[in-house]
């Protein structure tokens, strides 16, 4: 009865320390998401620059899983290629190293009983002064001594449980046994992350373990790299759902943390050794000094694995290239960026969240170019086959809309900040005139039909007429995703500017169609297809500036 006691201590002190870890990375990644923000979206060309960013990102949010899926979920989306993903990931590995150094400088040296509950009422006080700074901080503060009192409690129900149980006695006997061992406890350590879905977690065990004198500090160097390859499976898991790109970058975690296996295998023994005498002869020796040297050799080997296959990047694009083909469902329009569980970190999911909403405009201007070829097409099957090619991408967009709604909408069920709830506010409206457009762009492919069905006949000057409009249309489309990437005051004066011009242009066109109206063969039905194109080209002007405008008012 006493060891399921323990046991069940064990598993509750876990789940203690893995949720204050999430309360610290949420609200960590909320204080410093808009900066995070700028930064991805501006990842330097170089893998050092991609390497050190990422690096400080993922020691700064403390989640290197959630950063593993975010590369993904960009590479799905085209922002990053599959070269500059690498790089990041290679920075991500090294910046979760840092987890396990603030668990051997605070984990076992602090007295939990005496700092941990005033943490907790620090924390708290600071939330009640309701202003997002001081709550963000008062989350951190709350989850760092939650995950200390998680901390303590897991040291104090294995180091209960050690001795006098049949796991004990069977680790100490496998811990012995040369290269087998380390084989053995790779892959304990390999599966306990993919089954914890945290290498957190795991590192932290692994730590204990040591410490608690339950296996040597090479088993527990061991069951570090089994973590490093067990992390790799929360990002595999995220991109069956993505495109061949993502899938590449996933798996290339996988074989870039494998690759640092084949070469430090066969020198761990000699590494452990000397990581020992190093302590040693600093005079830090026994368990007490196994939380720094597990630390120092997590960090060492993540550093030192960098440094060798930076190099070898070409290598293992093509190794990941050949080992994942191109798939045939690549073309599919898909949400990936919103399917990576980043809602719970508002910052970090509003910027996915634009991302995928400037693919979404891509995808409307790709659409009205469509709807341009319909004017030019006389073949009567390839007609039919660009039109129904446009509505394709209106039931696309359709889908795309109620899903970015949905997203932005679980976003706005969660405690945000000011900017926060402007930029969601903006992005709601943006959303909007965007499926405006893509209406838009289907109204006038369905005019271009009915046309086409009634034999109706645009001379050649009312064709030329209606080109120097779409030309306009086109532009101020341009102009809108150039200020969704960028928004700056000279985008919206540009975009204020074309649209002008087309509701001048507009204007004229239809002016000259009354006028034209009283002349006796005039075409009353073409005539009306025409003004009903101008009308539908003006609209699309008009949500093209709006959009313009209010990224500019969102900054």
């Amino acid at each position: 009865m006493d060891i399921l006691i323990l046991i069940l201590n064990i598993i509750g002190s876990l789940g203690l320390f893995l949720y204050g870890m999430k309360l610290m990375s949420e609200a960590l990644q909320r204080a410093a998401g808009g900066r995070m923000r700028r930064v991805m979206g501006r990842m330097a060309a170089t893998p050092l620059s991609q390497i050190s960013t990422t690096t400080a990102i993922t020691a700064t949010v403390q989640s290197s899983s959630a950063i593993t899926v975010m590369i993904v979920s960009f590479v799905n989306a085209g922002i990053v290629n599959l070269r500059q993903a690498i790089g990041m990931i290679m920075g991500a590995n090294i910046g979760t190293t840092l987890t396990a150094w603030i668990i051997a400088i605070f984990g076992f040296e602090l007295n939990f009983s005496i700092i941990s509950i005033p943490m907790v009422g620090l924390g708290f006080a600071l939330i009640l002064i309701n202003k997002i700074h001081y709550r963000a901080l008062g989350e951190i503060i709350i989850g760092f001594a939650l995950m200390l009192l998680g901390l303590a409690v897991l040291q104090s129900s294995m180091s209960g449980i050690a001795q006098d149980t049949v796991l004990f006695h069977a680790l100490a006997k496998y811990a012995g046994l040369g290269y087998l061992s380390i084989f053995l406890f790779i892959l304990i350590g390999t599966l306990l992350t993919a089954i914890l879905q945290s290498s957190s977690a795991t590192i932290t065990l692994t730590i204990i373990m040591c410490q608690s004198g339950w296996i040597p500090f090479e088993a527990g160097a061991a069951m570090i790299l089994g973590e490093n390859v067990g992390t790799t499976v929360t990002a595999n898991l995220a991109a069956i759902v993505a495109n061949t790109s993502a899938k590449r970058t996933a798996l290339s975690h996988t074989l870039f943390n494998v690759a640092g296996l084949v070469w430090v295998v066969p020198l761990l023994p000699w590494i452990s050794d000397r990581i020992v005498d190093l302590f040693a002869a600093m005079g830090n020796v026994g368990p007490k000094a196994t939380p720094m040297m597990l630390a120092t050799f997590h960090t060492g080997f993540n550093v030192l694995n960098v440094c060798l296959l930076v190099n070898f990047i070409p290598q293992i694009m093509r190794a990941v290239t050949w080992m994942v083909p191109q798939s045939p469902n690549d073309n599919r329009k898909r949400l990936f960026a919103l399917d990576s569980g980043m809602v719970s970190t508002p910052e970090l999911s509003l910027m996915q969240a634009h991302n995928e909403i400037t693919n979404h405009a891509k995808r409307i201007l790709k659409m009205f170019g469509m709807v341009r070829s319909l004017m030019t097409t006389t073949n009567a099957q390839e007609f039919q086959k660009e039109y129904e090619h446009v509505e394709k991408y209106e039931r696309i967009t359709d889908r795309v809309e109620r899903e970015i709604i949905t997203y932005l909408s679980r976003i706005t069920s969660r405690d945000n900040g000011e900017a926060a709830t402007r930029q969601l506010q903006t992005m709601f409206r943006t959303i909007s005139h965007i499926e405006l457009i893509a209406d838009g762009n289907m109204e006038l492919a369905k005019i271009l039909k009915a046309k086409k069905e009634k034999n109706l006949w645009f001379n050649q000057e009312l064709r030329d007429r209606l080109g120097s409009l779409f030309d306009l249309v086109e532009q101020a489309l341009y102009v809108m995703i150039t200020n969704l990437e960028n928004p700056t005051a000279e985008g919206v004066e540009r975009s204020r500017g074309i649209e002008e011009q087309i509701n001048l242009v507009s204007a004229r066109l239809r002016s000259e169609q009354l006028q034209e109206a009283q002349e006796q063969d005039y075409k009353y039905m073409a005539g009306i297809a025409f003004i009903e194109m101008v009308v539908e080209c003006e609209k699309l002007g008009d949500a093209a500036v709006h959009i313009s405008v209010e990224q500019a008012e969102a900054l």
